[in-house]
């Protein structure tokens, strides 16, 4: 079945609509739990590792049960419209906890909605990303279909971004000063667009939603496939192409959950940031990842993904570099000048991260066999969000171990560095431990077309 370029765009619209709400979730939760409901940083790196480590284990069983579905509306798009309806109802729940509850009950409340919404989310996010290769099936086609995917998935960062400018206190980003109900009104507007974006590609996609159905088996391959699911889990493992590419994006991605954990309160309490200039940051690095998308698209085609990933790490790497020396010179600079130099420099990053966030799970599509995309998509995640539920825990852990203090809008000179220096080496660290694992990979090439012209054979390559 042809995919139109309407069908790309569709698919991608709805990364927007829950992207919108898991960037809420990581732009804000650790901040919120710290600064408006008091608790400590151990005790959110805590629920929010856990939470993480569950949705990894429901990837892949979420996969199996779409790979194996069959109904009226395809073994994706049910299980899309469930999960997107359930994620914005339960986003709507979790920034309704009340900063005047007791701990343990804060605690417990949170670590509930953060595995319900989890569960959900994966209910939502693995159908939908395996759809995507359903729809295209050769090697530069999966490039284009992720990077529209990644294009809104990127925008949906600038939502509770710029929500965050026009809703809470400018001057009292996240503490105990802060209103919930600001919060509260993000959450509403995420969860709308989290539904409507959601059925909007639903329906939007509705052509396809047989296109990785399989005949109904007969009794013998139904004997034969008498195997569990973490049998076929862990069959993945068989190539050793995909252990050295699934480590490497993982540890990747530990790059952006340093961002995400740490990001909130280094602006904030780092470079003394009002939430409208922190909304313009954000908005610099949605640029630099929707910008980045059609440039690292035409370099893959030049130099393939493998070398053109590695490329984008030095691109971030150089750029932690930059913001490192901005760190050190904050004090001596005036307060508008570092805001502008720090925006340029987080383009920059953000640039490489876009390639980070799109030509990996295009090179495991190269990779994955068609009739099981969901299964290997949840043990890609699987993976990724294991290691970003390690990077959580111990972000937090360091929150308390450097001695951050919950609920107060100010910190100490020497905490408010070392917030600095705990983003730029988290990043530093995984970024060249990612290079050296994607330098093991073995790229794949561009699937050979054979066609027949007057008796005569020719060969080319999808483009």
């Amino acid at each position: 079945m042809k995919v139109l370029q309407r069908d790309k765009l569709v698919y991608g619209v709805g990364a927007f609509g829950y992207g919108s709400v898991n960037q809420m979730l990581g732009n804000f939760l650790m901040f919120f739990g710290t600064g408006v409901l008091g608790l400590s940083g151990t005790l959110m790196g805590l629920a929010i590792a856990i939470s993480t480590v569950w949705d990894a284990v429901t990837d892949p069983l979420v996969g199996a049960l779409s790979d194996n579905y069959r109904g009226r509306l395809g073994k994706r798009h049910t299980f899309m419209l469930v999960g997107c309806l359930a994620v914005a109802l339960l986003n709507l729940l979790i920034w309704h906890i009340s900063p005047t509850w007791g701990e343990l009950r804060k605690f417990f409340t949170l670590l509930i909605a953060l595995l319900l919404i989890e569960t959900f989310n994966t209910v939502y996010s693995t159908p939908y990303s395996a759809l995507g290769f359903d729809m295209c099936q050769t090697y530069h086609e999966r490039t284009k279909i992720q990077g529209y995917k990644t294009v809104f998935q990127s925008a949906s960062l600038l939502v509770p971004s710029l929500l965050m400018g026009i809703v809470l206190n400018p001057q009292a980003v996240a503490t105990m000063d802060t209103a919930s109900s600001g919060y509260q009104v993000i959450a509403m507007i995420t969860s709308g667009l989290c539904v409507l974006t959601g059925i909007v590609t639903i329906f939007g996609t509705f052509r396809f939603r047989h296109c990785a159905s399989t005949p109904k088996p007969t009794k013998l391959v139904v004997k034969q496939k008498k195997v569990s699911v973490l049998g076929e889990f862990f069959a993945i493992l068989d190539e050793r192409n995909n252990v050295f590419l699934i480590t490497a994006y993982a540890v990747a991605l530990s790059c952006s959950a340093f961002l995400t954990s740490l990001g909130m309160h280094v602006f904030t309490y780092t470079f003394h940031f009002s939430s409208w200039q922190i909304s313009l940051i954000m908005g610099c690095l949605v640029a630099g990842v929707i910008l980045g998308q059609p440039l690292w698209c035409t370099v893959s085609n030049r130099l393939g993904k493998k070398q053109t990933v590695q490329t984008a790490l030095w691109v971030v790497l150089c750029g932690v570099a930059c913001f490192a020396i901005l760190m050190t010179a904050r004090l001596f600079l005036p307060h508008t000048c570092v805001l502008w130099l720090l925006a340029l420099n987080i383009l920059l990053i953000s640039v490489g991260v876009g390639c980070i966030y799109s030509l990996p799970i295009s090179m495991f599509a190269d990779n994955v066999k068609m009739e099981s995309t969901a299964m290997a998509t949840g043990f890609l995640t699987f993976c990724t969000k294991c290691t970003n539920a390690v990077v959580t825990f111990i972000v937090g852990f360091l929150l308390d171990l450097i001695g951050f203090q919950s609920g107060v809008a100010t910190q100490t000179l020497q905490v408010s560095t070392a917030l600095g220096w705990l983003l730029i080496g988290g990043v530093t660290v995984a970024g060249i431990v990612a290079w050296c694992l994607f330098g093991k990979y073995q790229d794949k090439v561009a699937e050979p077309v054979v066609s027949y012209h007057d008796g005569k054979v020719s060969t080319a390559h999808h483009t």
